[in-house]
């Protein structure tokens, strides 16, 4: 049958091309796209927070002993072998995307309107809030330097007994070894947070985190069309726990080698 175009297909003929846009035209518009740009900040901003908090639990393996938190990295760097690396580098690539979607965003809003309001929205916005992309940047910051300090081990080293004449020596982290034969990350760990410089510049990171975590988490729900009247004060309210949850947490470790309640398995002559 002929078309309005007057046109005819064959039954058999070759397929007609799809009409619709291909996948990359489609991430293109979504990035482009505001909406769609505050929408992926909020889903990698989930991730994110799921990774940190999973990351401080393993942690806190070291309040257990050597063996626990040897045991745990263990089982990531063998168990999971490559995997891990590929999940660091899209880990890394999510926060790189987070961050610069936000600044994105902020540029733009800020390029929408070159002349400033009479009565500033900042008035009655919190410092969290207004200061988001900043305290982003410092966490990429940090984060960078975390895995120059304790993944890659260009930071600095422990001493540690030689086998061979019970001495202690400098070895990098890398290097250390426990009794099973596994890395030894908890004398790493505490061989890292030793360091005075080292502790206040994690302190102060995990603050930043914090302040970050504590306007975020709730602006995830925002994003996602998940937060309304009913709930917005339970929604600040997890917010305010999770993030004081994980300050907590992560300066627990820093503060406990720093005070001695972790120590060397290894005595000093």
């Amino acid at each position: 049958m002929a078309s309005a175009t007057g046109t005819v297909r064959h039954p058999k003929g070759p397929a007609e091309p799809p009409t619709g846009p291909d996948a990359a035209a489609f991430l293109k518009a979504l990035l482009d796209s505001s909406v769609g740009a505050k929408a992926l900040i909020g889903l990698t901003g989930v991730g994110l927070v799921l990774f940190v908090i999973s990351h401080m639990i393993g942690n806190l393996k070291i309040f257990q002993g050597p063996d626990a938190i040897n045991g745990y990295a263990y089982f990531l760097k063998h168990d999971i072998g490559s995997l891990l690396w590929v999940a660091r580098a899209g880990l890394l690539l999510i926060f790189v995307l987070h961050l610069a979607l936000a600044i994105r965003l902020k540029l733009r809003s800020a390029a929408a309107r070159p002349v400033a309001y009479a009565h500033p929205g900042s008035v009655q916005a919190t410092v969290a809030s207004r200061t988001m992309i900043w305290t982003g940047v410092v966490i990429l910051l940090f984060t960078l330097f975390h895995l120059a300090h304790y993944t890659f081990a260009w930071v600095k080293g422990a001493h540690v007994p030689d086998p061979a004449t019970g001495q202690l020596v400098y070895k990098n982290y890398l290097d250390l070894v426990d009794h099973k034969g596994r890395h030894d990350v908890y004398e790493m760990m505490v061989a890292g947070f030793s360091n005075g410089y080292i502790v206040v510049l994690y302190l102060v990171s995990q603050v930043f985190l914090f302040v970050h975590l504590r306007h975020g988490i709730p602006s995830v729900f925002q994003t996602l069309g998940l937060k309304n009247a009913r709930f917005h004060g339970p929604i600040d309210i997890l917010g305010l726990v999770l993030a004081l949850l994980i300050l907590i947490g992560n300066s627990a470790i820093v503060v406990a080698v720093q005070l001695g309640w972790v120590q060397s398995q290894y005595k000093t002559p």
